[in-house]
Parts: structure tokens; sequence; C-alpha cells
């Protein structure tokens, strides 16, 4: 199998993130694991005439090409027309390889430069939290120590995560939310001991102290949960009605309003999902969906679920998203508003990025798969056709 133009614009384009600092961790990871494969070559290459680099080329991309067969995990991001294959760390590898002799003299492509334009900064950890008296704390920048006493509990600020110790004697039933801006993201422990992931554009109202018979809150966005095992169920309200029960479990919930489905995907324990009469009991791998307004409960198994979780772990991941659901991600976590100028590119993204990275560097790697896009006024993307 011989590499395409298409191809060889791809490994450019990988290449390109990889020299400018913005490839994924996984991406140098399989880089190292075939870079001797280029370096081997170097002298040789040298001394050859261009017909015969070239045919070096494709004789690499051959060999990647097998190798590709045998590693089925997608690790870059680049649009997926139509039934064609996604490409793997194998095939990417070689676009890393950007010492020894580059790829750019085998295949002679042409260096284009890129217009500097004005960049957005990721998010970060950030959270406000409203008491149960209307008051709030903006918690981004407070540092260690006790934030607010109410309903018998302590509430303290540690390292970053927010902690609540509850008086063993308390009777009073008291409630706060937990809300992360556009561009920020928070972790929380609960007064039972479950630890919470925030995601961006989301919050979760819960009880400063459970009552010892059941144990509920409720989600608005998206949220992990690694909830404690006590014999009080554990119970999770999502926005529109539907409900999450568990005893001691983990698992994901995306709730944002502006997707199409509510989904929660379980990594460990058993959940069951209750909307509108409909029920489904959920094992690890799976996930269960509820469109909109909808009195059925659709079922995936075998779920990717590092793509699911990898927010919580600092990465976006996307497997056959269009652009719209790329960009809906994209715009909670820089905060942005996105206008598509004309029709939406087609195409989807598959893959993994940093979301360490600013947004430029961002839609540098989503450009170089034909995104047409400009940054206007600081927080306004322009996505043209």
């Amino acid at each position: 199998m011989y590499p395409s133009e298409q191809d060889k614009e791809f490994f450019f384009q990988v290449l390109e993130r990889y020299e400018a600092g913005t490839a994924s961790p996984r991406e140098k990871v399989f880089a190292e694991r075939y870079l001797e494969m280029l370096n081997s070559r170097g002298p040789e290459l040298a001394s050859l005439p261009d017909a015969e680099r070239r045919a070096v080329g494709d004789e690499i991309y051959q060999k990647l090409h097998h190798a590709m067969e045998a590693d089925r995990e997608t690790v870059s991001l680049r649009p997926v027309y139509g039934k064609r294959r996604i490409w793997t760390a194998a095939a990417a590898a070689v676009l890393l390889a950007g010492i020894g002799y580059s790829l750019y003299s085998v295949w002679q492509r042409p260096i284009h430069t890129v217009a500097a334009q004005q960049d957005v900064q990721p998010g970060h950890a950030g959270a406000v939290l409203t008491l149960a008296d209307g008051s709030q704390v903006v918690l981004d920048s407070l540092h260690n120590g006790v934030v607010a006493t109410q309903g018998g509990a302590a509430v303290n600020l540690r390292n970053g995560q927010l902690i609540y110790n509850v008086n063993a004697h308390t009777k009073q039933t008291v409630y706060n939310t937990m809300s992360t801006p556009r561009g920020r993201q928070y972790q929380l422990v609960l007064p039972d001991g479950s630890k919470v992931w925030l995601n961006a554009a989301s919050s979760l109202t819960y009880p400063v102290a459970f009552d010892g018979t059941e144990r509920k809150v409720k989600v608005s966005g998206e949220a992990y949960f690694e909830v404690a095992s006590q014999t009080a169920p554990f119970r999770v309200e999502v926005n529109d009605g539907t409900e999450i029960q568990v005893l001691g479990t983990h698992f994901n919930v995306n709730a944002y309003p502006d997707e199409a489905s509510i989904n929660a995907t379980l990594l460990q324990g058993a959940v069951r999902i209750v909307t509108r009469g409909a029920s489904q009991l959920l094992h690890p791998g799976e996930q269960a969906q509820v469109p909109a307004n909808a009195t059925y409960i659709k079922l995936e198994q075998n779920v990717d679920l590092q793509a699911v979780t990898a927010w919580k772990d600092g990465s976006f991941a996307f497997n056959h998203a269009d652009l719209k659901t790329v960009m809906r991600q994209l715009a909670r976590w820089y905060d942005i508003e996105v206008v598509f100028d004309g029709n939406v590119p087609e195409g989807s993204y598959s893959g993994e990025i940093d979301r360490s990275l600013t947004l430029d560097q961002v839609l540098k790697g989503l450009s170089k798969t034909r995104l047409n896009y400009k940054i206007e006024n600081g927080r306004k993307l322009v996505i043209r056709p």
C-alpha cells in the first residue's frame, strides 16, 4: 500500500504538531517507538536522488501501515471521511520522527507560513461555591483552610479540592451548590467521602450532611463520580428528571443542555438509570443514552471509557465526533463563542489532544484537516467552509 497525497499531508500535519510542541503525550510516546526507523536511514537518504528518496519514504509508510494493522489505538486528530480508516499511533509516529532526515525532504512538501493571530489561554481549576444563605465564594485563588461553616459542617479547601467535614450530631439539612463557569473545572469530596470532578460549565447541588437514609445530589453539565460504598443508596438527579441510582461505583454523567442526550457511562460497580418510566441497569463499559424528552433509554456497549473520562485527566478525546460536537467542548473549556459562517464543514474527528494547550494551538492542529477559522475580538471563533 503506497501513500496517497492525503496520507502524506496527514504525515506533515502531525510532524508540525510535534515540532511545535503541540503533539499529545501519547503521540510522543509512540514517536520514541519508531524513531529509529527513520534515523537509521538518515545517512542513506542524504545521498540519494529525489526519486529514490521518495521511494524510501513509501517503504517506511508501508512498514508503519503493517504495524498500524496490529495497533488500533487512535491518537491523532484528523477528519475521517466515509469509511476511511482513522489513523493510529503507529501511523502517526512516522510524522513525529523529525530528527535524522525530515520527511519534508523525503516527499518534498512545500513549507507554508501561518499568519499569527489572537490566542486564548486554556481553562484551569476554579469554581464558585454558593452557600445555603445564597452567599457565594469564588474558589479560584483561595488558600488552604476553612472556607465556611454551616449546617454542622466545616467546608475546607485543601490543595485545590473542596472537602466537607461533618459533625456527627448535626440534624439540619442545608444545601450547597458548586458551579464551574466556562473555562473552569473543580474537584470536591462530599460529606460521605464520595469524590466528584466537575467539568466546565457544570454544577452540583448537594446537602452539606447526608441524613443517613439516602444520599441525593443534582447535576447539570458533566461530572465524574467515585461514590463511597455505604448501605444508604446514592442518587444523582439530572436536570430533566432522569435519575442515576448507585451504591458504590465509578461513573461519568454528561448532561449538558445543549447536547442531544444525557449520557451515563459506568466504569466500575453497577448503576441503574431511571427516566419517565424507563429503567436500565448498567454494567462496566456500558453507556445509557437518554435523548431529550424521550421515554426510552438507548444502551451502548463496549464504550471507549478512556475517551469518556479524558476531560478529567486533562485531555480532549473524540471518537468520530462531528465538528459541532468538537466545538461545543472547546467553547466550554476556552470560554469562547463559536460562530459558523456558512455551511458546517463535513467530516468527523477522532483522537486526543491536551487541554493545557492554548486555543490557537488546538485549532492549528484542526486547521491541518482543512478547517478554516479566525479568532475575532479575543473570544469569538469564526468557522468558515
